[in-house]
């Protein structure tokens, strides 16, 4: 049976890189065959039918477009200003097989340059998509450079939802002290000794950290760990390689929220710094979250709630390792 490679070759008389077509021989029928209408798995991308027959129309109608070029997918519409007039017009997604880019080209032939390469474009939204299929609640996951920083928003979290704003299922922290000993703590402190918590486990073994066209890039955990993470549960084995792609005194947070109120949990990261390493959000709602850690917290309110929660933090994760 013809690949996607092969069938591309074929018809556009083109070579493409092998991330795509690796992510296109594997994840090509998810994809619509019209995605300009039709919802798409991964936000725009195109199936191998609406690929070759989108390219072929754009080389015979856009002049200058270049035959190293392959249209993959749809963006939607922007506005230009045309003879003092506004006009929407339709953007594509585009990949340059010369150098392996990401662009966008408009209509008019106008092109942007977004990213370096095809996995680096579609990381993020390949996690997100996969993430959407594996939960029925929103995953976020926060690195902090501070080994107090996700025990901190952890307590956040469960304020608000003792408040009545947020409907959490699980939330798990992740420490590595500035000694070296990895610590961890959840919101059911039992299920988490009895090794029962599966369903942040299940995020982090599954396909999402290991899968070939991502595993790497998250840098986060190393493929020597996926044998102790095959089993449900987030047990000692898991604690002690995970130490070891871990630096000292960062820490981590992973929370499963079935509901929320966007303000008030945008109001509580605000200023904790820290980097989201992936969620199931939308991209705009993610962008929101980490705009909220990157605030200075110039209030001293925050400041006085901040000491506090290192004090919490201190007492539940001592930094001194046990004997």
């Amino acid at each position: 049976m013809e690949g996607f490679a092969e069938y591309a070759s074929r018809s556009l008389d083109i070579k493409l890189p092998g991330d795509y077509t690796s992510f296109m021989e594997n994840y090509g029928k998810k994809l619509p065959e019209d995605p300009v209408r039709e919802k798409s798995w991964i936000r725009g991308l195109g199936s191998p039918e609406f690929v070759i027959g989108t390219t072929l129309a754009f080389r015979s109608t856009l002049p200058g477009f270049s035959s190293k070029r392959v249209v993959i997918g749809y963006m939607g519409t922007k506005t230009i200003i045309v003879n003092r007039t506004y006009e929407d017009i339709d953007e594509y997604l585009v990949l340059d097989a010369g150098d392996g880019s990401i662009l966008t080209v408009d209509s008019v032939g106008v092109t942007t340059r977004i990213a370096s390469s095809f996995e680096e474009w579609i990381i993020p939204k390949f996690l997100r998509a996969t993430l959407r299929e594996k939960y029925t609640s929103n995953l976020i996951a926060v690195v902090f450079d501070e080994s107090v920083k996700a025990e901190e928003a952890r307590l956040m979290l469960l304020e608000l939802k003792r408040e009545g704003f947020a409907d959490l299922e699980d939330v798990v922290v992740l420490v590595k002290d500035h000694y070296g000993a990895v610590r961890y703590h959840g919101m059911h402190e039992q299920a988490v000794k009895e090794g029962l918590l599966g369903s942040i486990t299940g995020f982090i073994v599954g396909s999402i950290l290991f899968n070939p066209l991502v595993g790497g890039a998250l840098g986060l955990i190393s493929g020597a760990v996926a044998a102790s993470l095959a089993k449900s549960g987030i047990d000692d084995q898991f604690v002690e390689d995970l130490s070891k792609n871990f630096k000292a005194g960062c820490s981590a947070l992973f929370a499963l929220v079935r509901k929320a109120d966007p303000d008030r949990v945008g109001e509580g990261f605000a200023g904790f710094g820290g980097k989201v390493l992936v969620s199931s959000l939308s991209e705009e709602q993610e962008a929101a979250i980490q705009a909220s850690l990157d605030e200075r917290r110039e209030n001293s309110e925050q400041l006085s709630r901040g000491s506090y929660k290192s004090t919490a933090v201190s007492h539940v994760l001592p930094e001194h390792p046990e004997q």
